[in-house]
């Protein structure tokens, strides 16, 4: 599942891809096949990048306690993790996402519904998805 010359398999780069698009459901899928095989501090990674995936796709269907109960499972896993991990600053996509979801509350306004969504960029080279995907 190796994708020659990157450090991520080709499933991840897939589902960054994915992510950054909207397509959360596709993302969570990637990101599952890795997440199976993973052990250790990289299954705890890949599982918190899921629950980010998760609670996005809750956001989309307006489902905000679906989406603020994925939101914190996702931010737990990440503080088991160090702030730079995998070529991901996860400090940073902690506070995007904690300023997406500032002021979100069940029963909240459906203004909400059209916040923009973060993003996930890699360490480095933010346009480092490889071309063969």
């Amino acid at each position: 599942m190796e994708s020659p010359g990157n450090e991520h398999p080709a499933e991840f780069y897939k589902g960054l891809d994915y992510f950054n698009r909207g397509f959360y459901f596709e993302c969570h899928d990637a990101w599952e096949e890795l997440w199976a095989e993973a052990k250790g501090k990289e299954k705890i990674f890949y599982q918190a990048l899921i629950m980010v995936a998760v609670s996005l796709y809750h956001f989309e269907n307006e489902n905000l306690e679906g989406a603020l109960s994925c939101y914190q499972k996702a931010l737990n896993q990440f503080s088991r993790l160090p702030d730079h991990y995998l070529s991901l600053d996860l400090r940073e996509l902690a506070e995007k996402l904690e300023k997406f979801y500032r002021g979100v509350s069940v029963g909240a306004n459906e203004e909400l519904i059209w916040k923009p969504r973060p993003t996930v960029q890699l360490e480095g080279n933010p346009r480092s998805i490889p071309s063969s995907l």
